[in-house]
């Protein structure tokens, strides 16, 4: 087959290279590529493997798991973007964190108290306990840097409580005025696998106790009572903690507690006659400690109240007997009656408080008898679970009227009324 020359056009045979009429080659000639030096190729090379390192590094971080470490609070950012304040406190403040606490102690003094975790929207300010909780996987507490301490701190596992119903979770610390400090770390891991380390730490701080006894001063009757509990609010400042000793005797009259906290302990003579008061006593101190009242009668004559209290109070092994009300508690504060008789009172204990604090949700072998009402529930801080194990009800004509709608725990209360 013949082909035709691209220059001239004239014809060739199949295998000529040269044409004979033009004298011209008939192949076509390629551009020589200019040679690529070695150096050059290996160092291209090398920045393609840095490039696709640092991707595969950006990458790999912005997939590996996170640890967050702080005290008090941490601000972390979910993968949907959601930001949340996570703290911890011991109050009830969800906004505030405390990653320092100093604590109140006696030498003596054994104490709980709770250690709360908080989770709020960090744009809205919103409750997010339940939508950050439902990203965690699991979360534990425990105490550190304690080795050396005489009476170390406990913490129990987290868990929700509904008496701090506002905190996701919380914690209960024990400890006593014996106890150094130590450092508390709530660890929380997450599902996507990161790690939240929050962490407080707390210094017990001895404070001064002040006792009384009827040995070092005048408490033989009301009067000399008031005297002594009106000198003790004018002198002994707060925190101090104040201790009233009282003799076996009968006190005839109404007593008034309004400045301070004092914790008042009965006695019992040779004979078996207690510690009785026939007048009520008034407990009006705002914003106080609990106040302790243990071992003492309050006998009435039918009218008027055993303890009246807007303080906060906590009644032990005590008496209350033909009251138009053993035991009222009104205001805002916190009332327990732990082992107590209350016996032909028209209303026995009656709760009727406004306040959003609860400091204990045992009201445990009380022995109700012969009362109108033994137990009136007109408003209870909070939807704490009231707990009456153990506790006795005989002959009543009401046992509990529970107007508030109380949550109560009577699985092991002994009902004998007439109802």
């Amino acid at each position: 087959m013949e082909r035709k020359c691209p220059h001239c056009g004239a014809d060739l045979p199949e295998e000529a290279s040269f044409c004979p009429h033009c004298a011209r080659t008939v192949h076509r000639r390629k551009t020589a590529k200019a040679p690529v030096p070695v150096l050059k190729r290996v160092l291209l090379g090398l920045l393609v493997l840095v490039i696709v390192s640092a991707v595969a590094v950006g990458l790999w971080l912005s997939l590996k798991p996170s640890t967050y470490d702080e005290y008090g609070q941490v601000t972390y950012t979910a993968e949907d973007g959601t930001v949340y304040q996570v703290l911890l406190a011991s109050g009830a403040d969800r906004f505030t964190p405390q990653p320092e606490l100093t604590i109140p102690c006696e030498a003596d003094g054994q104490y709980r108290m709770p250690s709360r975790l908080y989770i709020n929207n960090s744009v809205s300010g919103e409750d997010a306990n339940q939508a950050f909780l439902e990203l965690v996987k699991s979360v534990s507490a425990e105490f550190i840097s304690q080795e050396d301490s005489p009476s170390p701190m406990v913490c129990s596992q987290p868990a929700f409580n509904e008496a701090t119903a506002d905190a996701a979770l919380i914690s209960l610390l024990d400890f006593t005025g014996e106890s150094t400090p130590a450092e508390l770390v709530w660890t929380l891991h997450m599902k996507n696998g990161d790690t939240i380390l929050l962490r407080q730490t707390y210094e017990p701080e001895l404070i001064e106790t002040r006792d009384y006894y009827p040995e070092d001063y005048p408490m033989d009757t009301i009067e000399d009572l008031q005297a002594l509990v009106d000198q003790i609010e004018k002198d002994v400042p707060l925190p101090t903690v104040v201790n009233l000793h009282l003799p076996a005797v009968t006190y005839e009259g109404e007593l008034t507690i309004q400045e301070r906290p004092i914790n008042v302990y009965g006695s019992t003579d040779a004979g078996g006659h207690r510690t009785t008061f026939t007048g009520t006593v008034f407990l009006t101190c705002p914003n106080s400690d609990i106040m302790f009242f243990q071992d003492l009668d309050f006998a009435g004559s039918g009218t008027g109240s055993g303890v009246s209290t807007s303080a906060f109070f906590r009644a032990t092994n005590c008496s209350f007997t033909n009251w138009e009300t053993g035991v009222l508690a009104y205001g805002t504060c916190w009332v327990n009656v732990i082992g107590c008789r209350f016996d032909g009172n028209q209303v026995g204990f009656d709760f009727n408080s406004m306040g959003e604090y609860v400091n204990h949700s045992m009201f445990n072998d009380n022995y109700f008898s012969n009362n109108g009402t033994a137990v009136l529930l007109e408003a209870v801080p909070t939807d704490v679970t009231m707990n009456f194990q153990g506790s006795v009800f005989s002959n009543n004509q009401t046992d509990i009227d529970n107007r508030c709608d109380q949550p109560l725990d009577l699985s092991q209360v002994t009902f004998d009324s007439m109802e």
